[in-house]
C-alpha cells in the first residue's frame, strides 16, 4: 500500500508539473522568436536526408536524435489522424506553417521538465525518505527557472532529466548511514551508463564524473586501493563509452568535433574569463535568486549547513555535481539556463531545510508542518511561474508588428528588417533574388533552398524582403550592412526599392541604428510603434529591459507583454 501510494503522488506531482508547463506552449507560433529553437529543429530535422552524422558538434547528438524521434512520432500520428497526407506535405508544413512541428517539440521539452521534478522526488526519497523527495519535487514543479525554460526546444531541460536520472542511479550505491554493503557491480554499471547518456546531451553534464568518481570509490571504500583505483577507472571508462555510444560520430570527425568544441568555448567561457576568474559568480547567484525565488535559495542554504553537519558522505555526493559546475559556469557568459542543471539540487536542500524544521515537532504534527512549510515556501514561486506563463500567452510585440504590415502593406511590397524581428513571408521571387545573389544560380541548390522553392501554394501576403547589418550564411537572406547606408539612408532605401521598414527599440540606444531611425523619423511615415510596456504612465524604459526568448532578461513587472519595441515605417 506505501508503495501505491508513493508511486500515485509521484503521478500527481509530474501531472501538476505537466500541467503549468503546458500553458501557452504555443506562444508567438507560427512565428518563431527564439534563434536557438530554430537552430536546434533544423538541426534535428536534418536527419530527415538519412545523414545520421550531423557533421555539426557544438553539441553532443543524443538529443537530437531524440527530438527527431519525438518529431518523428508526431509525423506519424498527424498521418494516420490524416492531418497530413504524405512526407512532402509534412515538409512543405514546416516552411508553411511550422507550429505543430515547434508546439510538438516544445512538449518533449515540458515533458522532460515534468518528469525531472519527479525524478528528483526519488533521489530525495532513496536518500533521505518520501517526505523529503516529494516537497523537493513539488518546489521545482513550481520554480519559474525550470518552468521557463521547459517552454523551449533547447538541451537544458532534459540535460537537466539526464542528470537528474543518473543522480538516481548514483544514490542507490550509497548505503544509509556508511553501511558497509558490498554495492552490486549491476547498480555501479547503470549509474556509470546513465552519466554518459547525459554526457551525451550536453558536454557541461561532464561534471556528473565528480560524484561518479566519489561513488565509485565510496562503493570500494572496504578493500584495498588497487581495487577501489579499478572500480574508479572502470566506472568511468564505462560512461566514456556510454557517451560515445550515444554521440558516435564524434569519433568519425574528431577535427571536426574539436573545432566547434573550442568554437564553442570561445563564445561561451574566453569572452568571460578575459576579465579574470569566477568574474560571472555573483551574477549567477543573482539569476539562481530570480529564478528559484529568495525563500528556496535561503532554506536551501539552511539545508545545506543542516546536512553537511549531519551526513557529509551525503553531503558530498549532493553537493559535489552543483559546486563543480557552478564554478565552471562562473566563468562563462551569463545564461540563466545554465541553472537547470543546479536546481533540482538546489531544491533538494530547501527540502531538508523544511525536514528538519518540521522534525522539531511532534510526530502528528510533522505532516501538517511540513505541508504548511512547503506551501509557504513555494507560494512565490508558484506565483511568479503562473505570472510567466500567462505573460507568454500574450502575442509579441512581433506579432502585433506583423499583423500592421500586411493592413498597411502590399502582397511583393518591398520591406527592409532586422534579423530576428517580424517573421513575414517571402515571396518567391525575393528568394530566388537571394538564392542568386549569394550562391550565383538556381542549380544545385542546398536542401532546404529547393524544398522552400518547392512549396505549393505559396503563402500569402509575401513580400520582397532585404536584411538589416553584415548577414551570416543563411544563403537565403540578402543583407544590407548600415554602414551601406550612407549619408542619405533614405535615399539608399530608396535605390534598393524599400517602401518599409521594420525598426527593433530596446532599452538602450543602439549606435549602429541611430542614423537610420533619425533619418526615418524625419523623412518617413511612421505606421505604428508597438511597445511591451505598460500604458500606466508609471514605466521606466530606461531601466527596464524587454523580455525577451533568447536573453537572459527577467519578466518585469512594468512589461505586459515579450518583444521589443516594434517601429514600423513607410517611406514616400
Amino acid at each position: 500500500m506505501v508503495i501505491k501510494r508513493w508511486r500515485l503522488a509521484i503521478a500527481v506531482l509530474v501531472a501538476g508539473a505537466l500541467g503549468l508547463r503546458s500553458v501557452a506552449l504555443d506562444f508567438g507560433l507560427p512565428a518563431v522568436y527564439n534563434p536557438d529553437e530554430i537552430a536546434i529543429m533544423s538541426r534535428a530535422l536534418a536527419f530527415a536526408k538519412g545523414d545520421l552524422n550531423p557533421h555539426n558538434f557544438l553539441y553532443p547528438t543524443f538529443f537530437f536524435y531524440v527530438l527527431f524521434a519525438w518529431i518523428g512520432g508526431y509525423f506519424v500520428l498527424a498521418r494516420i489522424t490524416g492531418s497530413v497526407t504524405s512526407l512532402n506535405a509534412f515538409q512543405q508544413r514546416f516552411f508553411l506553417d511550422p507550429s505543430g512541428i515547434y508546439l510538438a517539440g516544445r512538449a518533449l521539452g515540458s515533458v522532460c521538465g515534468a518528469f525531472c521534478a519527479g525524478v528528483t522526488a526519488l533521489v530525495g526519497r532513496t536518500l533521505f525518505d518520501m517526505r523529503t523527495g516529494l516537497v523537493a519535487g513539488t518546489l521545482l514543479a513550481v520554480a519559474p527557472l525550470a518552468v521557463i525554460d521547459s517552454h523551449y526546444v533547447k538541451h537544458d531541460v532534459a540535460a537537466t532529466l539526464a542528470i537528474m536520472l543518473a543522480m538516481w542511479r548514483l544514490s542507490r550505491c550509497w548505503p544509509e548511514g556508511g553501511a558497509s554493503r558490498r554495492v552490486p557491480t549491476s547498480d555501479l554499471v547503470l549509474a556509470s551508463l546513465a552519466c554518459g547518456a547525459a554526457w551525451s546531451i550536453h558536454y557541461y553534464c561532464v561534471f556528473l564524473a565528480v560524484p561518479l568518481a566519489l561513488t565509485a570509490v565510496d562503493a570500494r571504500r572496504t578493500q584495498r586501493w588497487p581495487a577501489t583505483a579499478a572500480a574508479l577507472a572502470w566506472c568511468l571508462l564505462t560512461a566514456l563509452v556510454g557517451f560515445l555510444a550515444l554521440s558516435p560520430f564524434l569519433l568519425v570527425e574528431p577535427a571536426t568535433a574539436w573545432r566547434d568544441i573550442v568554437a564553442n568555448r570561445q563564445i561561451v567561457v574566453d569572452r568571460a574569463t578575459n576579465h579574470g576568474l569566477f568574474v560571472n559568480l555573483h551574477r549567477y547567484v543573482i539569476l539562481l535568486v530570480e529564478g528559484l525565488t529568495l525563500p528556496i535559495v535561503a532554506l536551501s542554504a539552511i539545508g545545506t549547513l543542516v546536512l553537511v553537519a549531519t551526513d557529509r558522505r551525503r553531503a558530498l555526493l549532493l553537493l559535489s555535481f552543483p559546486v563543480s559546475f557552478l564554478l565552471f559556469i562562473g566563468n562563462t557568459v551569463p545564461a540563466s539556463r545554465y541553472l537547470n542543471p543546479i536546481a533540482p539540487f538546489v531544491v533538494l536542500m530547501a527540502a531538508l531545510a523544511i525536514r528538519h524544521v518540521a522534525s522539531a515537532l511532534a510526530a502528528r504534527r510533522q505532516v501538517l508542518a511540513t505541508v504548511v512549510l512547503t506551501l509557504l515556501a513555494g507560494r512565490a514561486a508558484l506565483l511568479d511561474s503562473v505570472k510567466a506563463v500567462i505573460f507568454f500567452g500574450q502575442d509579441d510585440t512581433r506579432t502585433i508588428a506583423k499583423r500592421l504590415i500586411h493592413t498597411r502593406a502590399p502582397d511583393g511590397a518591398t520591406v527592409l528588417i532586422q534579423p530576428y524581428s517580424v517573421q513575414l513571408a517571402q515571396s518567391q521571387e525575393s528568394l530566388e533574388e537571394s538564392l542568386r545573389a549569394r550562391l550565383g544560380s538556381l542549380e544545385q541548390l542546398p536542401t532546404r533552398a529547393r524544398l522552400r522553392l518547392a512549396v505549393s501554394p505559396w503563402p500569402h501576403p509575401s513580400y520582397r524582403l532585404l536584411w538589416l547589418g553584415t548577414g551570416g550564411l543563411d544563403e537565403d537572406k540578402i543583407y544590407l550592412p548600415y554602414t551601406a547606408l550612407g549619408e542619405d539612408p533614405l535615399a539608399t532605401l530608396r535605390m534598393w526599392q524599400v517602401r518599409y521598414v521594420v525598426l527593433k527599440r530596446y532599452d538602450v540606444a543602439d549606435p549602429a541604428v541611430t542614423p537610420l531611425s533619425d533619418a526615418l523619423a524625419r523623412g518617413a511615415r511612421r505606421l505604428g510603434s508597438i511597445s511591451p510596456y505598460r500604458e500606466d504612465g508609471q514605466s521606466d524604459t530606461a531601466s527596464v529591459a524587454p523580455f525577451l526568448h533568447n536573453t537572459d532578461s527577467i519578466i518585469d513587472p512594468r512589461l505586459t507583454r515579450p518583444g521589443p519595441i516594434v517601429d514600423v515605417f513607410e517611406i514616400p
